[in-house]
């Protein structure tokens, strides 16, 4: 209890709580996506399960977390999403004592308009020189992280199937030689070292996991439903059994599939009452189910540690291209 309760606080045990949960949040610290259970955490603080039910409904109020009777309270937002505030006022500040300072020095507002205009132009065209390769087992993932990795837009990117390393395509192992940076997710870190380490090039690890509004949904999914999971992969599909297993989400049946055939994916998507579907899936999966059947894009993204750490090698490739 000691590790966040202050008796000298004249703030309630339950505001302390939600602020040392909210800490430990944005720390990282908290990983799973799912809080631990109430009674859980009254017994590790020594407090009454009324003191925890309040201190995540602080929370809930300010859309950090979300409850589902019988299954749990998920984060909703990521550490990341809690800085940001703090981090726009910090830049504003920064831009504010760099107006300043050109002030003092006599440059006129314009003019630092015009040397940070000029500064940032020629950021960008360093940045259109950068070309990333991003390697994945499964075309779900490939392609989202292509479309959606959060980095600069100005960045070439190069969608590379890890199957197509490991037997050795001549015209994928030309593109990638061409490329500046490789970046694959932890799990396929070793096998890209393998294929492509002999170019001498940086090779990025990534953690990838589930989005949380994803995982709230089917949280949210009652445990007598029988529930589809429609992928375009074989891998992807092994990725979302293994999160559901993880995470302890079970239902009265999972059907699966990875067909092409709409018939085949049709015969499926009919007897479930939910499905969890990749995204290149879902238009035909929703052609296909029946009415008021829930139906859940699965979607995974990178951490915050991990897309800090990829800015920071690209970083470093900018600076050597100066």
């Amino acid at each position: 209890m000691e590790r966040y309760r202050n008796v000298k606080q004249e703030r309630p045990y339950y505001l302390q709580l939600k602020n040392f949960l909210k800490t430990r949040i944005q720390s990282g610290e908290i990983k799973d996506k799912k809080l631990p259970p109430i009674r859980q955490l009254a017994k590790e603080f020594d407090v009454s399960i009324n003191t925890v039910l309040r201190a995540y409904g602080e929370l809930g109020k300010e859309g950090i977390v979300a409850g589902s009777v019988g299954r749990g309270t998920f984060l909703t937002i990521n550490p990341q999403e809690l800085k940001n505030h703090n981090r726009q006022v910090l830049l504003k500040k920064i831009i504010e004592h760099a107006a300043q300072e050109a002030l003092s020095l006599e440059f006129s507002l314009e003019e630092f308009e015009k040397a940070v205009g000029e500064y940032i132009d020629e950021k960008l065209q360093m940045m259109e020189k950068i070309k990333l390769v991003f390697v994945e087992c499964n075309i779900e993932q490939l392609t989202y992280f292509t479309d959606h990795l959060d980095l600069d837009p100005h960045i070439q990117r190069v969608p590379v199937l890890l199957e197509d390393l490991k037997t050795h395509n001549g015209e994928i192992i030309g593109k990638a030689a061409q490329s500046d940076i490789f970046v694959t997710s932890f799990y396929h870190l070793e096998e890209v070292q393998k294929c492509l380490g002999h170019l001498g090039k940086p090779i990025i690890g990534i953690n990838i996991e589930p989005e949380v509004s994803t995982l709230i949904k089917i949280a949210r999914i009652p445990y007598e439903s029988t529930v589809g999971i429609v992928t375009t992969s074989p891998q992807f599909r092994k990725e979302i059994r293994e999160v559901l297993k993880r995470l302890e989400l079970n239902f009265r049946e999972i059907h699966e599939t990875n067909a092409h055939s709409k018939e085949a994916i049709r015969e499926l998507v009919r007897v479930c009452d939910a499905l969890l579907v990749s995204p290149k899936q879902k238009k035909c999966v929703t052609e296909c189910a029946r009415d008021g059947t829930k139906i859940i894009e699965f979607v995974f993204t990178p951490d915050r540690t991990s897309i800090n750490n990829l800015k920071l090698a690209i970083l470093e490739l900018k600076n050597n291209l100066l």
